[in-house]
């Protein structure tokens, strides 16, 4: 399979999206490949944590990868145990795993596509990232979800990375959110760069947390261990307008990682 796609798993058992006039549950959620820092491997578990969600981003997805996760196929897992439709995004291969990227959706799957990202000079080892970009029907209107993990240990990297995603994410039209590991925090360049006003180089973000959440939204290192926000949800400014609530699960051992939830109210206008 080209990695420049996203692979979409159609599911036979797939629950009816949520009502008319319901708010959108998000939640982005990286799952380190499913493993907990109890060290217990337990994609069912994963998918108990964020089965209230609607439409959920994931990173560290493994799709018959290697032996840490047994070689499962865990984007169709988690589909399957949350009763949704999935879109993958293979970033890294390795014989005929993949490992990367996958939204999950109660609602239909209209189109998807998965963009590589690029890594600076010398860097052609580097693990490899990417843009998942997914169009959901949402209430009979399409809306543009991004999902994405950005480099860690390069911030070159990430300069060209949030570019790119700027650039991809201000090459379309109509309502949109990016939600994933983005691997930096709120006072950092990276985010600045990324948060830059619209112009001829990207689109308008508004950064979630900022509009609603309350306290200090660390979703990494809550034991001690130097707690940061590195995980998010951004809409699109007419989409955000809606936001009503955003919270970390800070109970959950079952990734390094603690999801982020947010619920969304769409307004008549905010998909036209």
């Amino acid at each position: 399979m080209n990695p420049l796609f996203a692979l979409l798993l159609p599911l036979a058992l797939c629950a009816e999206s949520p009502k008319a006039g319901e708010p959108l549950r998000l939640a982005t959620f990286n799952i380190h490949h499913a493993e907990g820092t109890d060290g217990v491997l337990d994609l069912d578990r994963i998918a108990q944590v964020v089965r209230a969600a609607d439409v959920v981003a994931f990173q560290e997805v493994d799709v018959r990868f290697r032996a840490r996760s047994k070689f499962v196929d865990q984007a169709e897992g988690l589909a399957k145990a949350l009763h949704g439709e999935v879109a993958f995004g293979g970033n890294l291969i390795e014989d005929q795993g993949q490992y990367g990227v996958a939204l999950v959706s109660r609602y239909p799957i209209l189109a998807h596509h998965n963009y590589h990202l690029p890594r600076s000079p010398g860097r052609e080892k580097a693990e490899p990232r990417g843009l998942l970009a997914v169009t959901i029907n949402v209430q009979e209107q399409p809306i543009r979800v991004y999902v994405t993990h950005l480099a860690h240990d390069s911030a070159p990297d990430r300069a060209l990375q949030v570019e790119a995603v700027r650039k991809i994410i201000g090459s379309g039209s109509g309502p949109f959110l990016l939600m994933g590991d983005l691997n930096f925090r709120p006072e950092s360049e990276s985010y600045k760069q990324l948060m830059a006003p619209a112009g001829g180089n990207g689109p308008d973000l508004v950064d979630a947390w900022v509009r609603v959440g309350k306290g200090d939204g660390h979703s990494i290192g809550l034991d001690g261990k130097s707690p940061a926000r590195i995980d998010y949800i951004f809409a699109s400014p007419d989409l955000a307008a809606g936001l009503e609530e955003i919270h970390v699960d800070t109970e959950t051992k079952s990734s390094d990682h603690q999801p982020i939830f947010a619920t969304l109210r769409l307004h008549s206008n905010s998909t036209r």
